[in-house]
């Protein structure tokens, strides 16, 4: 009388285990999906945008993978530490893509907001690079007055002052003032060296996605840039 209930125990066990085994299949199979899926639309971003550096982390707001299926990604964060913002670099991005429609080769952008963030040490480099002759020392900030001083020289015989400016969407850093061993340069003799890190230092490139720069703040420790666009494409990689 007890060999049957004993019986269809092991049959009741290997059901469960075979209903478990698939469940798990269902969801390492979606799990795959969905990292393929955001897989693709990260290397769409960085396509559109590569000045974002090389491991921006890019986030739906939802499901990637439903997004794909329905070609429609409502909003799309990105954020990136290792930005390039025409010379300067190692910039932070916080930035979010508005009604992404996804299409064969091309994506359409209705309307994205960025906020960079640009530290002094890499004002500091940019201006190094732009003269490689003269040692850079310290680099400060003076939000008050809405510039960066740039140290130059051996025992700092220089001092550069730098204004974040906006000029047709795009940020600039002109010369405010050039100080050396206390006495004034006078900005004539600056030459094209007055544009600073601007459209004078080198080609300058459109900023990706129709951005264009709305804002310069200067912070205790940086230059924060916000900046605004509208309808755009997102070409495919």
């Amino acid at each position: 009388m007890n060999a049957r209930p004993q019986a269809r125990r092991p049959r009741r066990r290997r059901a469960a285990l075979v209903s478990a085994v698939a469940a798990l299949t269902v969801v390492a199979a979606a799990g795959a999906g969905e990292y393929a899926a955001r897989g693709l639309i990260r290397h769409r971003v960085l396509a559109a945008a590569p000045s974002l550096g090389g491991d921006p982390a890019v986030h739906p707001d939802g499901s990637a993978l439903w997004d794909l299926l329905h070609r429609r990604i409502p909003r799309l964060d990105v954020s990136s530490d290792d930005a390039l913002v025409g010379p300067l670099a190692h910039a932070s991005v916080r930035a979010h893509l508005d009604g992404v429609r996804l299409g064969g080769t091309t994506a359409r952008v209705a309307g994205s907001h960025a906020e960079v963030t640009v530290p002094t040490a890499s004002i500091g480099a940019a201006v190094q690079d732009a003269v490689p002759s003269m040692p850079v020392g310290a680099v400060t900030t003076d939000p008050a007055a809405g510039t960066v001083v740039v140290t130059l020289g051996r025992g700092g015989i220089g001092r550069l002052t730098l204004r974040p400016t906006l000029d047709a969407g795009r940020v600039s850093f002109p010369v405010a003032e050039l100080t050396l061993l206390g006495r004034s340069v006078p900005p004539e003799r600056l030459g094209a060296a007055a544009h600073g890190l601007g459209p004078a230092a080198g080609p300058q490139r459109p900023y990706p996605l129709a951005l264009r720069a709305t804002t310069a703040t200067v912070l205790p420790d940086g230059v924060r840039i916000t900046l605004d666009g509208g309808p755009a494409d997102l070409p495919a990689p």
